[in-house]
């Protein structure tokens, strides 16, 4: 092994020296003369002084040497100064053990290698450089001959290349053709400007009318059988001025002769494209009558076939469903339905049926799976009965069943209710007049006053489900000032809470409906929203309100959205059943929602309830508007 060389400024020999590591060979020097004088005759790498100004006067005779200062103790003036002048690589106590100067030397030498290795690369990449430059000189002498050379047959290609390009694009666009007709008047157009050509005709196998329609004309021809595999399709007649233009037209025979056969080739793929068309669109047709979605599926559940109201349903072009997986662009999902007895119906080779509930277009589907002949094939007819209407519309009946009992409940014993309650209310507001507030009694009285307010709201809302709305109430509203009205009245509620409530509000057509009601609507939504967010202890919450037009239906959709608990799966089917709630039953009844229920019903619209997981809950109240409202004002 090679020892690297180290010089030892103005330090003992006793401190350091070879034989403590024979991979070292140690140079020990008293002064930095003979310093300098050593650095001339021997290739030292690493250098080791106490002195700072030895380095900053070394660096400049062997700048590349690695420099190392012997230090007392840390001191950060020292080192910065070591640092800044004599570009110290790093430093080393005096009372160092040997084995962490050995390790600061080898350090030393691995990066004064380093930096020697650097020094070479870029030397070489330099001289590399040069030659690199003077071949390139020389390549670009070679490429500007051979530029020249090519620019003398320049002229010649260029007019080749033209004559071929235009021959190409005739032919493309000859064979673009996709009917008899426009056929005939591409090949006339695209002959005239290159052949010495009248008239050019296209015509079916039985030619007489042709032959007959040429004589007329007194025009001398040339006919070109059209031939595809043996077959003879038709033919096509050159008609010239005169012989002179005839012979001239044999000149040009191989070009006929090209013309000919890709006419040949582009009338059968015009009659077989015209067939496959008739095909297909007379099972698309059938295909695509069936109202409910239908698809022809492989084994691997990869769509062969899908009609229009597939289609429609996926809400992806027939087109892009082919090669598509049924589960994913059906579904929405990234592995097969549950449920699915597809392959139950590929094994058995005879119908299967299953209910298939669906995510993607919140509905349920009576799913049949029947496997198609030849078994081999292994492709199975899936065909979707949407049964979400049934379901509705059963939901629906349910809840107006519901609806009416509570009316016939509240009428018979709201009314008995009302009339000792009002004497109730009256008593305790008559003792609140004539009894001091400082009485110890007066408090007591106050709370049999709000609950008998309390007691009469609920016999109110009670009262609402036997009565009719008055017809004089209804008029035509803005939706927005509806929406405001119900936030004012909630403003005492969140006045000392912590509660951000985000506008997103659209211009749309007014509404025709009872003012009051929409605002009670408005104002239970909004406290139920409130009780999902703070009744958990929650320090700060969040309502999002949104106004839309959906112009399909016609309808105003306003969605309530909140960041509270969220409404349990078991729960969504109840919240707008009378008295359910999942609160305090003394303080919350549960007759809020059940009121804008029918509500919002006696107004033609409906309202949705939808739960975001731990993320809260949204309510999307749907509204009619009347094509005779008065437009909304233009706001510049």
């Amino acid at each position: 092994m090679e020892r690297q060389s180290v010089l030892f400024i103005g330090l003992h020999k006793e401190w350091f020296s070879s034989a403590q590591s024979p991979y070292f060979q140690v140079y020990h020097v008293s002064s930095l003369k003979k310093a300098s004088h050593l650095l001339k005759t021997k290739p030292i790498k690493v250098i080791l002084s106490p002195q700072v100004r030895d380095f900053e006067y070394l660096k400049k005779i062997v700048p590349e040497a690695v420099r190392i200062l012997l230090i007392d103790k840390l001191d950060a003036q020292v080192t910065q100064d070591a640092i800044n002048q004599g570009e110290v690589f790093r430093f080393i106590l005096k009372s160092s053990p040997s084995k962490e100067i050995r390790e600061a030397l080898i350090q030393g030498v691995h990066h004064f290698d380093l930096v020697s290795k650097h020094e070479h690369l870029t030397l070489n990449l330099k001289t590399q450089n040069k030659k690199l430059e003077k071949l390139i000189q020389k390549l670009e002498t070679q490429v500007s001959e051979r530029t020249q050379k090519l620019q003398s047959v320049e002229a010649v290609l260029h007019k080749t290349k033209r004559y071929l390009e235009q021959l190409n694009h005739l032919m493309a666009w000859i064979n673009a053709s996709s009917s008899k007709e426009e056929l005939a008047v591409r090949i006339e157009k695209a002959l005239k400007g290159i052949l010495p050509v009248e008239r050019v005709l296209l015509s079916d196998v039985l030619a007489e009318d042709t032959v007959r329609k040429i004589k007329e004309m007194g025009l001398p021809s040339i006919v070109m059988p059209l031939i595809y595999q043996k077959k003879c399709l038709g033919h096509l007649y050159f008609l010239c001025e005169n012989e002179e233009k005839i012979i001239e037209l044999y000149d040009r025979i191989d070009l006929i002769k090209q013309v000919s056969d890709t006419v040949a080739l582009t009338l059968e793929k015009i009659h077989i494209f015209t067939v496959s068309i008739a095909r297909k669109e007379e099972w698309q047709k059938t295909f695509d009558a069936i109202l409910d979605p239908v698809s022809l599926v492989d084994k691997n559940y990869t769509i062969i076939r899908a009609n229009l109201a597939y289609s429609q349903v996926s809400g992806m072009k027939i087109q892009e469903l082919v090669g598509q997986s049924c589960y994913k662009v059906f579904q929405k999902r990234d592995s097969p339905c549950e449920g699915c007895l597809l392959q139950e119906a590929l094994s058995q080779k005879s119908p299967q049926a299953f209910d298939l509930k669906s995510a993607a277009q919140s509905t349920f589907y009576a799913t049949s799976s029947f496997p198609t002949k030849p078994f081999e094939e292994k492709l199975v007819v899936q065909y979707y009965r949407d049964q979400g209407e049934e379901k509705r519309l059963r939901d629906q009946l349910i809840q107006a069943e519901k609806m009416a009992e509570i009316g016939i409940l509240a009428g018979s014993v709201a009314h008995e209710i009302n009339n000792p309650l009002g004497g109730i209310l009256a008593y305790a507001q008559i003792l609140l007049s004539e009894i001091p507030s400082k009485n110890p009694i007066y408090e007591d009285i106050k709370e049999i006053e709000a609950a008998a307010l309390r007691s009469k709201q609920i016999v109110e809302n009670l009262l609402y489900f036997s009565r009719a709305s008055r017809e004089e109430d209804w008029e035509f509203l803005d939706i927005q000032k509806v929406i405001e009205k119900a936030l004012s009245l909630i403003e005492l509620n969140i006045r000392h809470k912590n509660l951000m409530i985000q506008k997103h509000f659209k211009i749309v057509p007014q509404i025709y409906g009872d003012f009051n009601q929409l605002v009670q609507v408005f104002f239970n939504v909004l406290q139920n929203a409130l009780q999902a967010i703070f009744d958990p202890l929650k320090k700060e919450g969040a309502i999002d309100l949104f106004i839309d037009f959906l112009r399909e239906t016609q309808q105003l959709c306003v969605t309530v959205q909140d960041n509270g608990m969220g409404i349990p799966e078991q729960n969504l089917s109840k919240v707008f059943n009378p008295f359910f709630t999942t609160k305090n039953k003394s303080e919350h009844p549960g007759l809020g929602l059940a009121v804008s229920y029918q509500i919002v019903k006696n107004h033609g619209g409906q309202i949705k309830a939808e739960s975001l997981g731990q993320k809260g809950a949204l309510f999307k109240i749907f509204l009619p508007v009347r094509i005779d409202a008065p437009k909304p004002p233009v706001v510049n």
